[in-house]
């Protein structure tokens, strides 16, 4: 007995692929990756004095409790608690501490713990907004009087190259 092999014709109809499915797929896939991936900035209103290093860091911004230390003024939550003249600290204590400083982020810790039942991480965490043209000195006292108040952890603001 013979085989009988069977012929195929060279003109047949291949496999086809349903597009339609594919791109719904795809789109989808495209919408979720934007959504996710929004732009991280932080707008500076209160402190428009304030000229920031430049960094090339692609780290995520969290939001956390503002700082920030200008020439002339210090703000904390956009709202302004001391002086500086010519970026030298104005108004410090004995211990050389901003007692200003630390009741205002003690009073601001313990309004965002009343809002939440549970600690956040950002609510131990200052977003460190400095001018540039401070003094080392300058920015140490404030992280001391920052670190006093039970802030330990800090994150510095700067803008991106």
């Amino acid at each position: 007995m013979k085989k009988k092999h069977k012929t195929y014709a060279s003109n047949a109809p291949a496999n086809q692929i349903n597009l339609t499915a594919l791109m719904d797929i795809l789109s989808n896939i495209i919408f979720f990756l934007m959504a996710s991936f929004g732009a991280q900035t932080l707008e500076l209103t209160s402190a428009a004095h304030v000229t920031l290093p430049s960094s090339t860091s692609e780290l995520a911004l969290k939001m956390s409790i503002s700082v920030a230390v200008g020439m002339d003024e210090i703000f904390v939550e956009d709202e302004p608690i001391g002086r500086l003249k010519d970026g030298v600290l104005l108004g410090l204590d004995s211990e050389r501490f901003l007692p200003k400083l630390e009741d205002t982020l003690k009073r601001v810790k313990a309004q965002r713990l009343a809002k939440n039942e549970r600690p956040k991480e950002e609510d131990d965490i200052i977003l460190f907004v400095a001018d540039k043209r401070l003094k080392y000195e300058t920015i140490d006292r404030v992280m001391k009087t920052c670190a006093r108040a039970g802030f330990t952890k800090f994150r510095f603001a700067v803008a991106k190259m």
